[in-house]
């Protein structure tokens, strides 16, 4: 037996299942496919991303890791021989109790090997090798690795994704013939170079990766792995060998705004799960929206997806941006409880500066980005709709727009997002009943038209007489001012409140350009100012008001605002 059939995975022991993730077995190995066969048979395959990789495809038995389908397929000389695989990089098992083993023949991606990339084929029910399928020269390069795969054995057709060059390979079981398409498409194509995750940037570029067929085999889902949008394509148009890839282009489909995935798959209810990678969490999308299902730092690179005989999902963690000092186990997870739309709790407004310029003619100024990024996924996650209101409706002025941020970019990205911040409803014309809070997002435009706007006061002033919430962060507490209550007190006469420093507006050397000091204006209302240090995270509660520092502050101001609406 080969060492890696001595090494025992461990194996959880599980009382009972009502936990969200259970723990199946783990590998000291790196592992990325995952895929179980109509009986509940696992298998796993293991990438050559190093030299040291003794074993390609393997069956999980009693959580011991076995080779499959023997030693001798798994020894690699070096060179992309017969009945040897070479660098394998996924592993799915069609609905007739067959495996398919997609070897992109590109080990530590060093350059598609001579021969190409190769699809070998087993019988599962006698365990036996059926054939090895090439691939056209003319669907590979040099830099491409096939790297995910879905099979419609009703029409006998496969679909592979390449992430190394960019692309679709579809590959016609009953002619042979295979092509690559949508090889220059942006739906194809990453969108950023980097990740950003809580132990740093992960710098790299990965096109088309994660590849999923939906129930109805109607439509292939596909995305790229460092990029924020969920594509698909109807299968149709992929089986009709006239479409070139103009015809095709018309009909790629955005569908959502997601956060960076790997793997995906359908689940039997027609839920799409993929990793949300830099949140370690997963996600899922359907036809009513896309949202993150579930976060657990167990969840350290959610690879590839699997389903079982009675349709739970499984999971494989690659923690492919950790540096190998800090990894630990490599881990199979089976998801125990069921996606549900968060319940919509109401609606937030989001209030926007209309002023662009710093004063008349100076610097152009506007709302600061991540003030409402941040704010705005906190809210959405929350359960709550949001809307956007300004002084003079429509497009608001941006600024501050930090792309190295993943709300932001996700923002920027986020077409339902985009058409809500671009179309921003007139304060006048804001009925202010409709909505449990408003949250005053800051910039330095607010400086010149929130404190003298009676619309977004009168607003404000109802919201919170009727129990609502008002909040404020950065520069946006200039929107407190001039509300007032029914009694004619000023809102936060007698409270906490907080907001852009005098010391941080002098370190900017804006002292002398802005209307006012916002801290010395809040004293003059009344509020009892708390200081944070500056540009740090700081933001207080009082009495359904909350108010926040610095732009480090807009999640907290906004889960504050979340947690005072929930009491």
């Amino acid at each position: 037996m080969s060492a890696w059939a001595c090494e025992h995975p461990k194996k959880e022991k599980i009382t009972k299942d009502d936990r969200p993730l259970s723990l199946i077995a783990s590998s000291s190995r790196q592992w990325t496919g995952i895929t179980i066969s109509p009986e509940g048979r696992m298998f796993v395959n293991f990438p050559r991303w190093s030299d040291d990789v003794p074993l390609s495809v393997a069956e999980i038995i009693d959580g011991k890791v076995v080779p499959f389908p023997n030693e001798a397929w798994n020894t690699f000389n070096g060179k992309n021989e017969a009945e040897h695989f070479t660098a394998v990089q996924s592993v799915v098992v069609d609905d007739r109790n067959f495996l398919w083993v997609l070897d992109p023949a590109n080990p530590q991606f060093q350059g598609v090997l001579e021969g190409g990339p190769r699809l070998h084929l087993f019988n599962l029910d006698r365990d036996e090798f059926v054939k090895t399928i090439p691939f056209s020269r003319t669907t590979w390069s040099q830099n491409s690795y096939f790297n995910d795969l879905r099979i419609d054995t009703e029409t006998g057709m496969i679909y592979i994704t390449d992430s190394g060059a960019g692309g679709l390979i579809i590959l016609n079981l009953n002619t042979g013939v295979s092509r690559k398409v949508l090889a220059d498409h942006p739906s194809t194509q990453a969108e950023t170079d980097y990740l950003v995750f809580e132990n740093g940037l992960w710098k790299n570029q990965v096109h088309s990766d994660g590849i999923a067929l939906s129930p109805d085999k109607k439509y292939l889902y596909y995305a790229a792995l460092t990029a924020h949008s969920l594509y698909r394509i109807p299968t149709a148009a992929l089986q009709n060998p006239t479409f070139n890839d103009e015809d095709l282009a018309h009909r790629v489909e955005r569908v959502a705004s997601i956060a960076a995935p790997d793997g995906m798959l359908f689940d039997n209810t027609g839920n799409l799960f993929m990793a949300d990678l830099e949140n370690e969490a997963v996600a899922v999308y359907n036809e009513e929206r896309y949202f993150q299902f579930l976060k657990d730092p167990k969840i350290r690179w959610a690879d590839t997806f699997a389903k079982d005989p009675e349709g739970n999902i499984y999971f494989t963690t690659s923690q492919i941006n950790y540096a190998v000092s800090d990894r630990k186990d490599y881990e199979i997870y089976r998801i125990n409880i069921q996606p549900k739309l968060p319940v919509n709790k109401g609606k937030i407004l989001i209030a926007l500066t209309s002023h662009a310029e710093m004063g008349q003619g100076g610097e152009p100024t506007g709302y600061f980005l991540s003030e409402v990024s941040h704010a705005y996924y906190t809210f959405l996650e929350n359960g709550y709709e949001v809307a956007f209101v300004s002084p003079n409706g429509g497009e608001a002025p941006l600024t501050g727009m930090d792309t190295t941020d993943m709300q932001n970019r996700n923002f920027l990205k986020d077409d339902t997002a985009q058409k809500l911040v671009r179309n921003s409803i007139k304060a006048s014309d804001i009925n202010p009943k409709d909505y449990r809070a408003i949250y005053y997002a800051g910039g330095h435009g607010t400086m010149w038209d929130f404190p003298t706007d009676e619309n977004l006061a009168t607003i404000s002033q109802v919201i919170y007489e009727d129990g609502g919430v008002v909040g404020a962060v950065c520069h946006g507490p200039s929107g407190l001012l001039p509300i007032k209550l029914s009694n004619g007190e000023y809102l936060i006469k007698g409270k906490k409140v907080n907001g852009f420093s005098n010391e941080e507006e002098t370190a900017m050397k804006l002292e002398k350009t802005v209307p006012l000091l916002l801290e010395d204006a809040l004293i003059e209302r009344g509020g009892i100012f708390s200081k944070g240090p500056m540009w740090g995270d700081y933001s207080v509660a009082d009495q359904r008001v909350v108010s926040g520092q610095n732009p480090a502050s807009a999640h907290s101001v906004a889960q504050k605002m979340v947690d005072w609406l929930a009491k």
